[in-house]
């Protein structure tokens, strides 16, 4: 069975909102649902190096001081591919986001407590969110200074 690594990153902001951006909808995978920042990491790449990386190309962003939060692994049998995501933290102190249009065509700021109703996201996304609110990681009670 193949393997491959996705990382993303969960940003905060000094509101404790987390980023989140919208797949566009001429997307071939999972179009018009919502995200956080990330892909594919390339052979070879650092997974925190890739999570910069992917933040960057996403959303025109520069992030450092990432720490590792949350894995998930899940098996793609239509693909005999098994997906391991790692999911990094941090901090985003930028407010000018500039989008990839190609891949992504709307973001917001949301707030840990609850993902808006109206959105429909990947599925992992909700039960990050869950795992957030147990305040399991310092970042969640962030507040910029």
């Amino acid at each position: 069975m193949d393997k491959g690594i996705i990382v993303h990153a969960v940003l905060f902001n000094g509101n404790r909102e987390v980023l989140l951006i919208r797949r566009s909808l001429s997307e071939d995978t999972l179009p018009g649902l919502w995200d956080i920042p990330g892909g594919t990491l390339d052979d070879g790449e650092d997974p925190e190096e890739g999570a910069i990386r992917e933040t960057k190309e996403e959303t025109g962003i520069d992030i450092q001081n990432l720490s590792l939060f949350h894995y998930t692994s899940n098996i793609d049998r239509k693909k005999n591919k098994q997906f391991i995501r790692l999911i990094f933290i941090g901090v985003c102190n930028e407010t000018n986001i500039l989008l990839n249009k190609e891949d992504h065509d709307q973001h917001q700021w949301v707030s840990i407590d609850k993902i808006p109703i109206n959105i429909k996201t990947v599925e992992y996304l909700p039960s990050l969110f869950a795992i957030l609110k147990k305040n399991s990681h310092h970042l969640v009670g962030y507040s910029q200074k």
